[in-house]
């Protein structure tokens, strides 16, 4: 399965969505999300700019995201008026095994298990929330999600502990691979971790009616 595939259905175990589904028009992956600013998400994977082209022209209703695993270049003159380009962002992939950079004494990090959605707290010693992450499990692939450490706590290592303690259980349930997406602001921590770059990722807010 395409790795953008494979990112969508863990997405979609982490943030408490129904699986994708198959659409034949555009050929991709649906789910719906049910926000105000996001009704639902094509996951298209590897896209040429043509199959972009026509995968706009199905999409009639607001607030649609359509997403490609593919060169900003290659999607971008295709976009058609109104809509509007999200931030660059990138799929990236790892094993299971995530570094701690640092330790991480002071702070003390639990972790809710379920049949397929991890969400690990971090808090300090008043028991104040520190940081947190979640990951969805889809068959042996885990997926990082949601991955925040709270301002006051920046730079002490939490985020990569969040990261490291969810990949150990993950680990124990059979998983293999760990996949995300990566905004600007996450991109070279996620290096720095031993993350590698799968492609760019595209996404596409469709106008309002």
């Amino acid at each position: 399965m395409d790795d953008h595939f494979k990112w969508a259905f863990g997405y979609c175990a982490a943030r408490g969505y129904s699986h994708p589904v198959a659409t034949p028009t555009p050929p991709a992956l649906w789910f719906d999300a049910g926000k105000p600013d996001q009704t639902g998400r094509f996951i298209l994977g590897e896209a040429s700019g043509e199959s972009a082209a026509a995968a706009f022209a199905t999409v009639d209703a607001p607030h649609i995201y359509v997403d490609f695993a593919a060169p900003r270049a290659a999607i971008l003159p295709h976009v058609p008026p109104r809509w509007r380009p999200r931030d660059p962002m990138w799929l990236m992939a790892a094993g299971t095994d995530m570094p701690m950079t640092r330790s991480t004494p002071d702070f003390a990090i639990e972790v809710d298990e379920a049949a397929h959605r991890f969400e690990a707290i971090a808090r300090d010693a008043d028991g104040t929330l520190a940081a947190r992450g979640v990951i969805g499990i889809h068959g042996i692939t885990a997926v990082y999600d949601q991955i925040v450490t709270e301002p006051q706590f920046g730079r002490r290592g939490l985020g990569s502990a969040i990261m490291a303690e969810l990949g150990r259980r993950a680990t124990r349930r059979g998983v293999t691979e760990s996949l995300l997406v990566a905004t600007s602001d996450g991109k070279a921590l996620y290096e720095r971790l031993g993350w590698t770059l799968r492609s760019d990722i595209v996404s596409v807010i469709s106008p309002l009616a």
